[in-house]
């Protein structure tokens, strides 16, 4: 059922025994939104746990309170009053769908959200799901804090390249200066955020290395295959050395997640990969989408590629 930013609020209000989470293969707008709620929430007295089945990135040391993610365990059962997911559909939760006994509160701004959760509120125009967090709390005069503007902010640098893409409003920025008066260093959040080890510089090298374009140019594709993915702690970002090609509409980079998974994430910058994303079983935004396909890399691959030039065909025709 839709909801209106204001239910939403009122749905977390009545709930005592509170569970975020959100998509595997986390952001810093997933972080940054998760992590944002809760710090505004935490002065409630409210009994709230985070969930997330997957491992966090290394570059979001800027947020307070990482260290209350769990996973959820097999076998456990968690019985509360409200799961809040964020950022996401309610298929890319992983196992926390199957721990959580609850109704579903959905906050997300992907176009491709399918609103299937018990309550769902879901804005396409939102530039990130950081800034219905914040629209939520001056919605329902919650207390900003610090911690909860730092991690907002995250957010939106996150899911507009620092204010660089095209999902960035005057909304967006009006949000952001409040959020750097509350007192967010912008230059500390950046500095984290676009830190990497040595063995990540190294094997982006190598990631840059394995680029080839198809469909006369249009298209660039980067390889992680296991080997790559294991030298490196976070390949965060590498997609955009692909998109950043002269004359490269989409990038895409398929990454080893098992011997028969594959993580595929989409950049753009005319072509609605949000619909060849989930032509594939994914989804996301206009510009930035991603899937999991259930094949080898290489058959992955042949998937991947053929869905992008008949998502590029079918905009031309």
């Amino acid at each position: 059922m839709e909801v209106t930013l204001k239910q939403a609020g009122e749905l977390i209000e009545k709930a005592n025994k509170i569970v975020l989470s959100s998509h595997v293969n986390p952001d810093g707008d997933n972080v940054g939104s998760t992590l944002g709620l809760y710090h505004a929430l935490k002065g409630t007295n409210k009994d709230i746990k985070i969930l997330l089945d997957d491992d966090l990135p290394d570059n979001l040391g800027m947020m307070e309170s990482l260290d209350l993610y769990q996973k959820p365990q097999d076998g456990e059962i968690i019985e509360c009053d409200l799961l809040v997911i964020l950022d996401v559909d309610v298929d890319r939760i992983g196992r926390v769908k199957d721990v959580v006994k609850a109704p579903i509160l959905n906050l997300d701004h992907h176009i491709s959200n399918t609103k299937v959760s018990d309550y769902c509120y879901v804005d396409a125009k939102a530039a990130a799901t950081a800034q219905i967090v914040y629209s939520l709390i001056k919605e329902m005069n919650w207390q900003f804090n610090l911690e909860a503007a730092t991690c907002i902010y995250t957010g939106l640098c996150s899911d507009t390249g620092f204010f660089c893409y095209s999902n960035t409003t005057p909304y967006t920025l009006k949000a952001a200066a409040e959020l750097l008066e509350i007192g967010v260093k912008p230059d500390k959040i950046s500095e984290v955020f676009y830190q990497r080890s040595f063995s990540s510089v190294k094997a982006a090298g190598r990631a840059i290395d394995t680029i080839e374009l198809y469909h006369d140019g249009k298209i660039a594709l980067m390889i992680i295959d296991k080997a790559l993915k294991e030298s490196a702690d976070n390949t965060e970002g590498f997609v955009n050395f692909a998109r950043n090609i002269r004359g490269v509409d989409v990038a895409v980079m398929i990454k080893y997640a098992d011997d028969e998974v594959t993580r595929v994430s989409m950049r753009s910058k005319s072509v609605n990969v949000s619909e060849i994303a989930q032509s594939i079983g994914g989804g996301g935004h206009i510009r930035a989408a991603g899937a999991t396909v259930y094949k080898n890399l290489m058959e992955a691959k042949d998937i991947v590629l053929n869905a992008i030039i008949k998502g590029m065909n079918k905009e031309n025709a």
